[in-house]
């Protein structure tokens, strides 16, 4: 999705929303469409949006940008007035009286003797992190329209006050150092980030101003599916299974002095240890009238390694169904670690993403169409397997107790 806004004399926004829904319907879903959007990134943790405001946003009048920053400011002065955070910053200055460590370098002319250098740690509120909100929320207020939003944003400056206005780049933002007391702030920060580097706004009045976000679709699309997953596996799988995103199974490939090389990372891996079923997500629409499904042979070669390596028993190829519904199976022959040539299910499958994700009857649909995509990638739990034990002496001890007993 690529959002860009430009102002000179005039001020015009161009939107290009991802493909959610028919192109027919577009206009009709658009605030559905941006509603779903903004649900699948604050899911994934992408930006600090935590629900939705129904009533207070218009999905179809507002511009994506402006619904971007009213729910960013709205989060973060709550966040702000709840906990303001405060740093030790080393310091340095001359004083009447010893504050922290006497500097005896600088502390040489007896002519001053009486003003002491000093080295210290004063808790202050102007930190890299509160110099980041600040300076972001003014570059925001700048390129804002709304009203409200401009209102908020103006409350957060002043929450502020005590902090340096200055410019802030993304190098800085990196070296931001996070730990269990600012944790909560970390997603405002990459809020801040994404717009700081996109933005040719500055302190100074400019000729052109200009701010572009954009947000790669296809590791959002994978970021979201697997988030889903992950929250509950037993109801999508019928038993509880471990859900990974992004880990590494293997390398591909050793160099001549034996050194491992070119990681392997499925998008979705489900089991552990025991890895039972690799899901990788496509973010691509489908040639339905193709002999081969439109699906690229880079992509089988992809699945038929991660297959090898983890010896899964299903894998998945998954697609956003925009237009018609896509289902079909392949088969992929791998050697087994045992010599043998085995048949590996390749599911190609398409989940909607067209439901109101921000209601409760949408949101459910939603759950209830992957699970019956994704519960064929797992067999069925063996009662004699780990985890079944307990239910099969149960059963044991019930028959017994129920068998008559012969009287001498």
């Amino acid at each position: 999705m690529h959002l860009r806004r430009s102002r000179t004399e005039g001020r015009f926004t161009v939107q290009i929303f991802p493909k959610l829904c028919a192109c027919d319907i577009y206009q009709e879903q658009r605030a559905t469409v941006a509603g779903n959007l903004l649900k699948m990134l604050s899911h994934t943790g992408n930006v600090p949006i935590t629900e939705l405001d129904q009533v207070g946003l218009d999905l179809r009048k507002m511009d994506l940008f402006e619904v971007f920053i009213r729910l960013f400011a709205k989060n973060l002065l709550t966040t702000i007035k709840n906990s303001l955070r405060r740093e030790y910053i080393r310091s340095s200055d001359e004083l009447h009286v010893i504050r922290g460590r006497i500097d005896f370098r600088h502390h040489i002319n007896p002519a001053r003797m009486h003003i002491i250098p000093c080295r210290y740690h004063e808790l202050s509120a102007d930190s890299l992190l509160n110099r980041t909100f600040k300076y972001t929320c003014y570059l925001m207020s700048r390129t804002a329209s709304d009203f409200t939003t401009i209102r908020l944003l103006g409350a957060i400056v002043n929450l502020l006050e005590p902090v340096t206005l200055t410019p802030i780049c993304v190098a800085e933002i990196d070296r931001i150092a996070y730990s269990r007391l600012n944790r909560i702030f970390e997603p405002y920060i990459r809020m801040c980030r994404i717009f700081l580097s996109n933005s040719s706004l500055t302190l100074q009045a400019s000729e052109v101003e200009s701010f572009s976000l954009l947000i790669p679709m296809e590791r959002l699309f994978e970021e979201f599916i697997g988030t889903v997953l992950a929250e509950d596996p037993a109801y999508f799988f019928g038993r509880n299974v471990p859900v990974r995103s992004q880990a590494t199974v293997g390398r591909l490939a050793r160099d001549a002095n034996g050194a491992e090389l070119f990681s392997m990372r499925p998008d979705i891996i489900v089991g552990c240890p025991q890895i039972e079923a690799v899901i990788d997500t496509k973010y691509k629409q489908l040639d339905t009238a193709d002999r081969k499904a439109g699906i690229l042979q880079a992509d089988l070669y992809q699945m038929y390694a991660y297959a090898a390596k983890t010896n899964a028993r299903r894998c998945m190829l998954l697609y956003p169904e925009v237009l018609l519904k896509q289902k079909q199976d392949f088969f992929l022959t791998v050697r087994s670690l045992e010599g043998m040539d085995v048949d590996i299910l390749l599911m190609i499958r398409a989940i909607r993403l067209s439901h109101d994700l921000n209601r409760r009857e949408g949101w459910e649909a939603f759950h209830s169409e992957i699970r019956e995509i994704v519960r064929p990638l797992i067999a069925k739990q063996n009662p004699l397997a780990t985890g079944g034990a307990a239910e099969l002496t149960h059963r044991c001890n019930h028959l017994a107790m129920s068998m008559p007993v012969k009287r001498k």
